[in-house]
């Protein structure tokens, strides 16, 4: 059961698309992915604590005519046990480093596709647990417990 789970998890993930969007369309409160230049990745590493911060996604808190903040999610450690934390770090990004923006959105038919293979392996499994398995009821008369079963279709 667990395999099968994990055979979802890229569907549920391709819920979102990106696409690209003009700089100047930008508004505050939009979340975005940001390529930037190689120069400007390298100075803002040490703040987010990453090897590679080419690509920046996070949520757009400034837009002025020259540069860009953006809130970008980060990680630390905790001292209490082996849990991590997510945390933000605004980062102020030039205008001239930005390469490309996308803004994330959420792609309704990958959406509508994945919620109706959810809704049809519910129902075969609650299908399969009320109706239950032919062939494996207990012998009648046998001395079996009651036999619990909830009526599919109701007669009114």
């Amino acid at each position: 059961m667990r395999r099968k789970l994990l055979y979802t998890l890229p569907f549920l993930a391709a819920c979102y698309t990106y696409a690209p969007i003009e700089s100047a369309t930008v508004q505050p409160g939009m979340s975005v992915r940001a390529r930037i230049s190689a120069a400007t990745a390298e100075q803002i590493e040490p703040l987010l604590g990453t090897t590679d911060a080419r690509s920046l996604s996070g949520v757009v808190v400034g837009n002025a005519r020259d540069t860009l903040i953006m809130e970008v999610p980060t990680t630390a450690k905790t001292l209490v046990g082996r849990s991590m934390q997510t945390l933000k770090q605004r980062v102020t990004i030039p205008r001239s480093a930005v390469l490309e923006l996308e803004q994330s959105r959420l792609d309704r038919v990958r959406t509508t596709a994945v919620a109706g293979a959810a809704a049809v392996v519910l129902g075969t499994v609650v299908l399969r647990a009320v109706i239950g398995d032919p062939g494996k009821e207990p012998i009648p008369g046998g001395g079996g417990g009651p036999d619990l079963r909830f009526p599919v279709f109701l007669r009114w």
